[in-house]
This record gives structure tokens, C-alpha cells and sequence, in this order.
């Protein structure tokens, strides 16, 4: 789809190339059509708090402007997962021998 392709595109078939867009991304990402504006729009299903969605005149201008934030917003949702330690496990001795013979 080239630049000005979406202005003969219909509501229907706008929606329908977004929803095989967002199942593209595997439900990572929220795709829509605007009709009012033209444009297509996403926003990252695993950081509902980003407010500034992604947009994109055409699916491949959206597609190239998912990939250069993706990154950056996994990365950030990440680093609010707070760490745990390591949990150690005792395992006593000879028990393996004892289950597996």
C-alpha cells in the first residue's frame, strides 16, 4: 500500500487490514483504522499506560513506526518488573539415586 492508497479505503476494509495487522503482531499491539482521519493507529497491549500511540498514513508506515519504539517499550516494562533473588533449593543427598534408581 503506497502513499495515498488510503483515501479510497473503505471503513470496512480499513478495519479488516487492521485487525490482520494486530494478529500479525500476536495481540502485542492494538491496530485500528481511523476513517475520519485516514490514518492507522496502534498502541502496545503490554504497556497500557503509554499514552502517545503510534500512528502511520499507510500499514507500512504504522509497521516501521511500531519497530522503532517496540524495542524501547519492552525494555521499559521490563524494568518496572521488580527482581527476585534466586531461590535455593536443598536437595539431599543420594536422592536422585533413591527416585531413579
Amino acid at each position: 500500500m503506497a502513499a495515498g492508497e488510503t483515501e479510497g479505503l473503505s471503513p470496512e476494509t480499513g478495519r479488516r487490514l487492521a485487525a490482520q495487522l494486530q494478529e500479525s503482531w500476536a495481540g502485542r499491539w492494538q491496530v485500528m483504522w481511523e476513517p475520519w482521519n485516514r490514518k492507522f493507529r496502534a498502541f502496545p497491549a503490554y504497556a497500557m499506560e503509554a499514552n502517545t500511540p503510534v500512528t502511520g498514513d499507510t500499514l507500512r508506515e504504522l509497521w516501521r513506526n511500531v519497530l522503532a519504539v517496540d524495542l524501547d517499550l519492552l525494555r521499559a516494562v521490563a524494568e518496572t518488573i521488580p527482581a527476585h533473588p534466586p531461590m535455593v533449593v536443598h536437595i539431599p543427598p543420594g536422592i536422585f539415586q533413591e527416585v531413579f534408581g
